[in-house]
């Protein structure tokens, strides 16, 4: 069985993107074209519809009745944040990592979050193939350069509250709870778009607008024997691309040693 949820949101209201939607377009004609899946077998989230409870529902469909060999993906193209919390006695205690779904404001309920993830990928059972790949970034520094013309940064200037539990969190060297956490021990395996003190970029390419992680990933996919590669040397290669292409972005991978050994969704 093949299984897909791509997640693309360029409307958010607050700080819109360019080219997520693009990003799961492009997946999804690539797995149709190259992978075997059905457009039946893809489901696609974008813009106004990505809400919290439309995404965390349709993950639900996609993890219901996984079987041994099944090829699974779940894309997210849009922001990505770190969210401070506090403890019982009002004390900075804490970071999350999270996705922004469109009615992202900054709280629990309109967030998902590293552990949410964990809690829903453990239902994924050994033998599937699955990858998460998220082109967002989860940096809780403010950037403090303005951003090239030709693109826009995968991240959100907190508010100056949220800001201020940032750094009092940055001042008691609290680590956060990072996305690569999410995966731990479980038969997922996680392509991000950049390390977690790092930003991710959205960007123009051929007069087109894509995120930088997708774009390169099916540019590296779409090569000679990019279906043959582990996904491992395929985020390496990815990672060269990107570095000559002169974005700062280091991607990386985590999770289950043997879908990252394997090849993309095994090879299609």
């Amino acid at each position: 069985m093949n299984k897909a949820l791509l997640v693309g949101i360029n409307k958010y209201p607050f700080a819109p993107l360019q080219g997520c939607v693009n990003d799961i377009s492009d997946m999804a004609n690539f797995l149709v074209s190259k992978c075997g899946f059905k457009m039946e077998d893809i489901r696609l989230l974008t813009d106004e519809r990505a809400t919290k409870d439309a995404i965390i529902k349709r993950l639900r469909w996609l993890l219901k009745g996984l079987r041994r060999k099944d090829k699974v993906i779940f894309h997210f193209s849009g922001h990505g944040v770190q969210l401070p919390f506090r403890n019982s006695q009002g004390k900075v205690s804490g970071l999350h990592e999270a996705i922004c779904p469109v009615d992202f404001d900054w709280t629990d309920k309109h967030s998902i979050r590293d552990k949410d993830f964990h809690t829903l990928f453990s239902q994924v059972p050994a033998g599937v193939d699955f990858i998460w790949i998220s082109d967002s970034c989860h940096s809780g520094d403010l950037w403090k350069e303005m951003p090239k013309q030709d693109h826009r940064l995968k991240t959100l200037i907190p508010n100056m509250d949220i800001n201020w539990r940032l750094h009092a969190a940055r001042e008691k060297n609290i680590q956060s709870k990072s996305m690569i956490k999410a995966v731990k021990d479980l038969n997922v395996a996680l392509i991000t778009g950049c390390k977690p003190n790092q930003t991710s970029a959205d960007a123009i390419f051929n007069k087109k607008p894509n995120g930088v992680l997708t774009h390169f990933l099916l540019q590296e996919l779409k090569s000679e024997k990019g279906l043959k590669k582990s996904l491992s040397r395929l985020v390496i290669n990815v990672q060269k691309a990107i570095f000559t292409a002169g974005y700062r972005q280091i991607p990386q991978i985590e999770g289950s040693l043997e879908i990252k050994a394997n090849h993309f969704l095994a090879g299609c």
